[in-house]
């Protein structure tokens, strides 16, 4: 009998799915105190504006008291004096129970936005703390979520939810006991007749939390399908597939939108509902208390009370039964955030960051048998062996996917080995700061990544470096003749992902951000690759400059590139084949040669 194999996937299933929930899922004890955690630094403001909100629901029922008083005591025995009296209190009470709301709800929702804030500053924190592994197999329409979405729905439950929830329940319940008071008889009575909407109420709140992690993780979808497809405008605009993304975008919308109609169909019969088991007690009062006050049983002003008490005990019954599903979406936002801030940040994966950072770097790199692997089944790197001397140019060639990316990736410590060692200037790579390789590590890629700003933002971050040494660097580079060909100064403005740049002046502008960072060792990841010959000559002589006096390694497809290279580096399969000159490799025909003569006959 075949057994049915688990589908595979390189990105990791989302927290609200079927697998997800199984292992992030929180209960609503645990997703609520998740959501207190998160509050805990504004508790003292939080507590008093609900303790306002505590105080207006006291005097609220003080005036519900009052009211029943004016008409038993005043107008029933047409007392103008006492009626004054007691509509001066009633007055005064629902004045100071609205002042006291108004004011709770202020502080509240003052002390809330602080709250979401904190919330915001530990996700943006997370996401520069979390290791490269994460991003590669996480959607980014599913981080942008955790962040906007998520967060809005906490917002929500802080701002809103929260103080409607508690001073409805300190409402019902302090109404419950002055009922109970002053007849315990009707009062146990009305306070039983509430009871099957609250438990209907409990008995779906199970169904409505699973509508609503249905909703959240459909909108993620969305937001991920949408992402990939801004990402991949060009591609889709030059293939005409502009039909197709559109069907593939439209299913995820399809799917949204039947998550959202089924909360829809879900609130739409529950809410009317609960609203009618609440409602039905108050028939049955006036109805008993329409016949008690015939007969004598009950006088007027009795009477009155009750219906004002059972106002402040059904409408938050009702209250809570229409923010159940704020609230339970907050526990499902609380569940995801909580379960995107469980994540292991680089400190976990890779180990106890070390603590040797000294004043300069040589740049000699030593690989020991090392080994490595992202998923820490399949190895990418077997058993890689070499030295490299100070201020060597080492190229590294070989067939895609051969490892050489992840060989230079190692040195900025982006992903863990797990056999073997490296070491810098005779130094366990693990010994360093992390922070301080990184410094002393310039990284050139095939696409210069630019962010939306002046020229000198993206040519440097740090404000206290002069203009002069940016300037220099521009010069050293050949980047201040492109900019001056094209009247740009570093006040000029440069569009997301240097839109308004060629390729060429992109990666012009990449390396003289290295120069400027000033690195001890400087890695080239194809990065005179896809350029045209006249921006080609310029950045060639660019690299030459910038490689002066630095250890160097150079990941080329094309073999031309690595003229100058000391020895070069040839992998394959995740090893180390060949090493030698440029000359030695060519007369060895061995790896290097076959690449060599493949790439000829491709030219």
């Amino acid at each position: 009998m075949s057994q049915v194999k688990k589908k595979k996937t390189f990105l990791h299933a989302d927290e609200q799915s079927e697998e997800g929930i199984r292992k992030f899922k929180l209960s609503d004890m645990a997703s609520f105190k998740k959501l207190l955690h998160f509050a805990r630094p504004y508790k003292s403001g939080i507590i008093f504006g609900l303790s306002l909100m505590v105080v207006s629901s006291l005097t609220s029922l003080i005036s519900a008291r009052m009211m029943g008083l004016l008409v038993e005591n005043g107008l029933l025995k047409k007392s103008l004096s006492t009626s004054f009296n007691y509509s001066g209190l009633v007055i005064v009470f629902e004045v100071l129970s609205l002042g006291c709301m108004w004011q709770g709800r202020k502080l509240l929702t003052d002390y809330s936005s602080q709250t979401i804030l904190s919330i915001r500053e530990a996700l943006f924190n997370h996401l520069q703390n979390l290791p490269i592994g994460f991003y590669d197999r996480q959607p980014q329409g599913r981080i942008v979520t955790r962040v906007t979405h998520d967060v809005e729905g906490i917002e929500e439950f802080f701002t809103s939810s929260m103080g409607r929830v508690l001073n409805s329940a300190f409402m019902a319940l302090m109404a419950m006991m002055a009922m109970l008071v002053t007849d315990f008889r009707l009062g146990g009575i009305l306070v039983i007749s509430v009871f099957p909407a609250i438990f209907f109420v409990y008995v779906t709140r199970d169904y409505v939390r699973k509508v609503n992690r249905n909703l959240s993780r459909t909108n993620s979808a969305l937001n991920s399908k949408l992402s990939e497809f801004l990402s991949g405008i060009e591609v889709i605009r030059i293939y005409g597939l502009e039909n197709w993304s559109k069907e593939e975008y439209d299913s995820y919308v399809d799917e949204y939108r039947t998550s959202h109609l089924n909360a829809n169909n879900l609130y739409a019969w529950t809410r009317p509902l609960v609203a009618l088991l609440c409602s039905a007690p108050l028939i049955g009062l006036v109805w008993y208390g329409g016949n008690n006050i015939l007969t004598g049983a009950m006088t007027v002003g009795l009477f009155v009370t009750f219906v004002r008490y059972c106002e402040r005990f059904f409408n938050p019954i009702m209250t809570l039964a229409r923010e159940i599903h704020m609230v339970q979406q907050a526990f499902t936002s609380a569940e995801r955030v909580a379960s995107f801030l469980a994540h292991a940040e680089e400190d976990t994966v890779l180990g106890e960051d070390g603590k040797l950072a000294p004043k300069g770097m040589e740049g000699s790199i030593e690989f020991n048998d090392v080994w490595m692997a992202y998923d820490s089944k399949n190895y990418v790197l077997k058993g890689i062996d070499f030295k490299i001397r100070k201020g060597e140019k080492i190229g590294l060639v070989g067939t895609t996917g051969c490892g050489k990316t992840t060989t230079v990736s190692l040195l900025s410590r982006l992903y863990e080995y797990q056999k073997g060692d490296i070491l810098l200037d005779g130094h366990s790579l693990r010994s360093y700061q992390r922070s301080f390789l990184r410094q002393q590590i310039g990284f050139v890629s095939q696409d210069a990544i630019l962010f939306r700003g002046s020229f000198r933002q993206n040519l440097c971050t740090d404000e206290s470096v002069p203009d002069d040494k940016v300037l220099y660097a521009c010069e050293v580079t050949g980047l201040a003749r492109v900019m001056r060909l094209g009247s740009w100064t570093l006040d000029s403005e440069i569009f997301d992902g240097g839109a308004n740049l060629s390729v060429g002046e992109r990666q012009l502008l990449a390396l003289t951000r290295v120069l400027i960072k000033n690195p001890t060792i400087l890695i080239l990841d194809e990065a005179t690759a896809n350029i045209d010959p006249w921006f080609e000559k310029i950045i060639h002589q660019a690299v030459d400059r910038v490689m002066v006096g630095r250890t160097c390694l150079m990941i080329a497809h094309r073999l031309s590139t690595l003229d100058h290279c000391d020895r070069i580096f040839v992998f394959e399969k995740g090893q180390l084949v060949e090493e030698g000159s440029k000359s030695e490799l060519e007369e060895k025909k061995g790896h290097f040669f076959n690449l060599h003569q493949a790439q000829e006959a491709v030219e």
